[in-house]
């Protein structure tokens, strides 16, 4: 009698773990799919953003240098050749810009640390921000991470640049071989608390499901007019 009440324990016991392995399956199926479609997402509003700076930029340009061409066709004599080749000139700048910032040579050609120095530059002169840059790497990081890792900082710095109307911004990387820490912090306006849980908010949720996808974690420390502090951690895989 009392080996059978055992068994029937037993049983129990197993079924219950069963069901607790099942719906921890469950939902790990369920988050997965929802990061896989959160960073479908960042995708589709990156292609916006680029599709919306070539309309809104590359393309007035060139519709002003074609409109311009054509009133010299015309022998117009209020038109200055050197109009049209400053706004050629300034639309092969803009489509630079462009190309570089949606995949920079120099990340592939040179690495994480000169993409990043060119990146600090070409943000803070037009802005006149200063950001400070400190790094300290200590292995080779792999290419998908190296992306991660400019992917992530350039978005904070737009936020801290654009949105925030930071001053000063300080920059750390810190490289081991099973470590990446970032930290950037600014002087900015800071956000509200509303704003950092809206997933949509400045691009936090976009950085927050990159980070999220190499099993790391991105944590934000702002207040309104306390600044914003940034920092991602990712551990407990191999960089290089």
């Amino acid at each position: 009698m009392s080996n059978n009440m055992d068994m029937t324990k037993l049983v129990a016991q197993l079924n219950e773990k069963q069901k607790q392995i099942s719906q921890q399956l469950y939902f790990g199926n369920e988050q997965m799919r929802g990061l896989a479609k959160r960073v479908w997402r960042v995708q589709e509003d990156e292609r916006k953003h680029i599709a919306r700076e070539l309309h809104d930029g590359v393309g007035q340009l060139l519709t002003a240098l074609i409109n311009q061409l054509q009133q010299v066709q015309k022998g117009d004599p209020t038109i200055a050749l050197s109009e049209s080749i400053d706004l050629a000139r300034q639309a092969l700048s803009d489509t630079r810009v462009i190309s570089r910032l949606m995949r920079p040579r120099i990340l592939d050609d040179l690495g994480l640390i000169p993409a990043l120095e060119w990146l600090v530059r070409i943000m803070g002169e037009p802005e006149e921000a200063e950001i400070e840059f400190h790094h300290q790497i200590n292995t080779e990081i792999d290419s998908d991470t190296q992306t991660l890792a400019f992917r992530v900082i350039q978005e904070a710095l737009t936020n801290a640049i654009k949105h925030a109307q930071a001053k000063t911004i300080t920059l750390n990387v810190i490289a081991t071989s099973k470590l990446l820490m970032i930290k950037i912090a600014d002087d900015g306006v800071g956000m509200p608390l509303d704003t950092e849980d809206n997933p949509d908010g400045f691009g936090l949720g976009a950085m927050r499901d990159r980070v999220s996808a190499f099993g790391g974690q991105l944590t934000i420390n702002s207040s309104p007019n306390q600044g914003c502090e940034i920092k991602v951690l990712v551990t407990g895989r191999e960089m290089s």
